[in-house]
């Protein structure tokens, strides 16, 4: 088969050929499962990309790394995701196209990202769903709950984030990764590894960052709006959450706090300025679990897990119907608030005495 774009020859500082270094991670996909997702995107005029709902970088940074890097090929991406992009999101090429409804339904190829469901991807799914149904859709994700919604999926749970499991397939596809693909790929390595903290980081995981940083992504642009600046609103609201809602059980080894659409109001915060207190949650001395209880729109709730291992919530988080990584899980619940935690917490709180989830929930 042939290739109408090859990658460029680039060597860094310390003498690492970058070529080399796409040999090494082209391999890292299977070549006949990515034939037949090429054979998707080959004669495709014109892609949907898809994010999910509440994207995260990875998601946004898949879609449009993937658009980045196809239109240099020819094709015509549109990305779409039932949410705007956040705000602190800037570090993000191509981020002021993404669309949050379709401007038709125009499309050869619709490629779901970082998401198996097609209900993951949200108010765009639930508007369109007979496009959907009828659509031919490719799918990547990388979550160990995948089920898969195309007619070719490539599922990898070995990949750290989908960027990683993308940036594979482009290199065996022999896709040039230019500078702007680059970037948002590495936004999605980088934030579903916390930068490369989560057990979930390979070697192959950082050869990839390697690559991509070699390709012309920057690190400092992506961590620092990620993990070190918040806007004024964002502190008062993460302050007004640890003060009135948190609490510990299982001698403090769980601990959770709740994000109130009150609250949101009072701190003059925007919806996604929940965006890492989960996380900030499990750098507490002692914790092996953290949850993040969300009040919805609807008076419903969005559960956001993260754990220290060996505890698994991908697997407590489809008790309830949700999925994710081993330790980044999450699922909705319609009661309210104060009922989910008190549904919740004595799970989490039996997984942490049981030293884990029951072998049962387990993959």
């Amino acid at each position: 088969m042939s290739h109408p774009h090859t990658i460029q020859s680039v060597t860094l500082p310390a003498g690492v050929d970058l070529d080399a270094l796409a040999s090494i991670l082209a391999g890292g996909i299977d070549d006949d499962l990515a034939e037949a997702a090429w054979r998707l995107i080959t004669p495709a005029r014109r892609m949907l990309l898809l994010a999910h709902e509440h994207p995260d970088p990875d998601a946004l940074g898949s879609a449009l790394g993937l658009a980045h890097a196809l239109a240099p090929l020819g094709k015509e991406c549109v990305v779409a995701c039932a949410d705007p992009v956040p705000a602190n999101y800037g570090f993000l090429p191509g981020r002021e196209a993404v669309v949050t409804r379709l401007p038709d339904e125009d499309f050869d190829l619709v490629i779901a990202l970082d998401a198996g469901e097609l209900s993951r991807y949200g108010a765009l799914y639930d508007r369109y769903k007979p496009f959907f149904e009828a659509a031919t859709i490719l799918n990547f994700d990388h979550h160990v709950t995948s089920a898969g919604c195309g007619r070719v999926n490539i599922i990898d749970p070995i990949s750290a984030a989908t960027a990683e499991l993308l940036t594979l397939f482009l290199l065996n596809r022999r896709v040039d990764i230019p500078a702007a693909a680059a970037q948002c790929l590495l936004a999605g390595v980088i934030t579903d590894t916390r930068s490369f903290e989560f057990d979930a980081t390979t070697p192959r995981t950082l050869m990839a960052g390697a690559y991509l940083v070699g390709r012309g992504g920057v690190p400092e642009s992506i961590i620092k709006p990620m993990y070190r600046m918040k806007p004024l609103a964002k502190a008062r609201l993460w302050g007004i959450a640890l003060d009135r809602d948190l609490g510990t059980v299982a001698d403090g080894r769980v601990i959770w706090t709740a994000i109130r659409r009150s609250s949101l109001a009072e701190a003059g915060a925007s919806a996604d300025s929940d965006d890492g207190l989960p996380s900030y949650l499990m750098d507490t001395d002692g914790v092996a679990i953290s949850a993040l209880f969300k009040e919805q729109p609807d008076g419903g709730t969005k559960v956001s897990l993260r754990a220290a291992a060996p505890y698994d919530v991908a697997a407590l988080a489809r008790r309830f119907g949700g999925g994710g990584h081993i330790r980044a899980a999450g699922f909705s619940l319609a009661e309210g608030v104060d009922d989910a935690i008190g549904r919740v917490i004595p799970v989490l709180e039996t997984a942490v005495a049981e030293g884990g989830s029951a072998p049962a929930d387990r993959e």
